[in-house]
């Protein structure tokens, strides 16, 4: 195989990505700690999904309620990463059936999600899946982790710096992991799932396959 390192995804591609209640709830959760009983659609999303921006976010909830978005923010991220393990406990969020094919290839394993570290930690652990990885990162759940995410390369670049390899490969599932493994140097792998069956790349994966199985195939074979 000419790749001595293989970096993942993790939502989307080794398992499945989180049903919308698991940030419904986590944002609901935190309006109603930091005792803001009926918020807004406007402060919902917002708390939800950052709409607008964490500059607008601040201003928002410190004019409106006094209240510090910052803390908002982690303590939503800390919900996301707890009903994530609800919903895996709950079978809700699924390892995949293909999820294990490319793990006993002779290559440095790695992860890079934009989903919460904890998550990830959580994810691994679920699925005893923690001693396959050489390293993996997700984000923080502070505010120091906005603009972290890919296509941005915070963490593709660490988790590259880890595994020191010659030649890597990204596998991920949405256009910005393409563009990750493109603003970092390396390939792309796209795989297809029933959400992104006709999504169009740009920039193009050096593979765009419908199974992680046929990826372990055509990277064996080398075409």
């Amino acid at each position: 195989m000419e790749y001595d390192a293989v970096v993942f995804d993790m939502d989307g591609v080794l398992v499945e990505r989180s049903p919308s209640w698991v940030f419904d709830d986590a944002a609901e959760r935190t309006l109603a700690e930091a005792g803001i009983d009926d918020p807004t659609a406007r402060e919902f999303r917002v708390v939800r999904t950052l709409e607008g921006g964490l500059e607008t976010a601040r201003e928002l909830f410190e004019s409106s309620h006094g209240v510090a978005f910052d803390d908002l923010w982690r303590r939503r991220n800390e919900l996301v990463t707890e009903n994530q393990v609800t919903a895996m406990t709950e079978g809700e969020k699924a390892l995949y059936d293909d999820a294990r094919a490319l793990l006993d290839l002779p290559a440095a394993r790695g992860i890079v999600s934009n989903n919460q570290h904890g998550a990830v930690e959580r994810v691994l652990e679920q699925f005893d899946l923690g001693d396959r990885f050489d390293t993996y990162y997700g984000l923080g759940p502070g505010v120091e982790d906005v603009g972290a995410e890919k296509p941005g390369t915070r963490y593709m670049d660490r988790a590259l710096a880890d595994l020191a390899p010659d030649r890597a490969v990204y596998v991920g599932d949405r256009s910005s992991d393409v563009a990750a493994a493109h603003n970092v140097g390396i390939d792309a792998a796209f795989v297809r799932r029933e959400f992104n069956t006709d999504d169009e790349l740009d920039p193009e994966p050096a593979f765009d396959v419908d199974s992680l199985h046929e990826l372990r195939e055509t990277l064996v074979s080398g075409t």
